[in-house]
């Protein structure tokens, strides 16, 4: 790839990002050759007391807006599979308790596994009230349909946009919309690996459809209602850090993507209330159609739309 290349695609997202433009060559040049040199003008030293760290500079000198550092994850993780990698994969909990000055020998730190009643209560209590919880994930708990019901999850967070109870117990269509339909700015829904969902159970799916008049992504699939949000999660913008929700046909962050993936999302009409657009995602340069149906389309109309994309140069159908 080469810079212009790169400042053509990534334009939007280095404006927004406040980087200088002086900085954007040096940006390219490291992304490239994956260097990591921080090290070389930074160090982390333990502060006397407390047993907390601080970053120092270490070099002789750093003028401002004279370099740019790429920092790596030190750990990625969802809140349910936390503990399981923390047990599964080797040196993760003494690289963390390293970094966090935890002492990994005292029994009493000892991680023990949250209960699905102890998740909730986190999430809610770490929002600001039940208005700030918009995203959550209850995954591979053994959550059965009382369960489901007892923890009353839409009086707790009843502004949810999305909400994950993938790979759980979950079998009585009853038990479900009793808790779902209570939902109803939800724009994402995933029963994903529960046996109701594994008995195919198309009764349960029209019926969310119709009490739930928000929902884009039902059990990883677009339905018909899907907008931007939908695209806006596919292109990896809205997630549980950045859940979106408004109206957001305008976001300004949309038309910094430049991936989206849309492989098997039985989409049927890749045309629909302009959700898909050039003016919407206007430095898109890859797109993934595998795996759609896209019957609702003519080829015709498709190819037509699409070359409305001025900057796409990778797709897959």
């Amino acid at each position: 790839e080469k810079y212009e290349d790169f400042v053509n695609v990534h334009g939007v997202l280095l404006a927004g990002s406040g980087l200088p433009v002086e900085l954007h060559r040096k940006l390219f040049e490291k992304l490239g050759a994956e260097n990591f040199d921080g090290g070389s003008y930074f160090q982390v030293e333990p502060v006397e007391e407390g047993g907390l760290r601080r970053l120092i500079l270490s070099a002789d000198s750093l003028g401002k807006d004279s370099d740019v550092f790429l920092v790596d994850h030190a750990w990625t993780f969802r809140l349910s599979d936390a503990y399981k990698q923390l047990k599964d994969i080797p040196g993760l909990v003494e690289r963390m308790a390293s970094l966090m000055s935890v002492d990994t020998d005292d029994e009493d730190d000892a991680v023990e596994l949250l209960s699905v009643e102890d998740i909730v209560e986190e999430e809610f209590n770490n929002g600001d009230g039940i208005h700030s919880v918009r995203w959550l994930e209850i995954e591979d708990r053994e959550i059965d349909d009382a369960a489901l019901v007892s923890l009353d999850l839409p009086t707790k967070f009843p502004h949810l946009l999305a909400l994950s109870l993938r790979g759980n117990k979950l079998r009585s269509s009853e038990s479900v919309l009793k808790v779902v339909n209570r939902f109803k700015s939800i724009k994402a829904l995933w029963l994903n690996h529960n046996p109701i969902v594994d008995n195919r159970d198309n009764l349960l799916e029209n019926a969310i459809l119709e009490s739930c008049p928000e929902l884009e992504i039902y059990n990883s699939r677009f339905t018909s209602k899907y907008s931007t949000w939908a695209l806006g999660f596919c292109g990896g913008l809205y997630d549980m850090d950045n859940p979106g929700g408004g109206s957001l046909a305008g976001d300004d962050q949309l038309q910094g993507i430049t991936s989206l993936d849309l492989s098997n999302r039985c989409i049927h009409s890749l045309i629909i209330n302009q959700a898909f657009s050039p003016s919407i995602f206007p430095v898109l340069s890859y797109l993934n159609l595998r795996g759609n149906p896209l019957d609702e389309n003519s080829t015709e109309q498709l190819v037509k739309h699409l070359r409305g994309f001025i900057n796409l140069s990778d797709l897959e159908v």
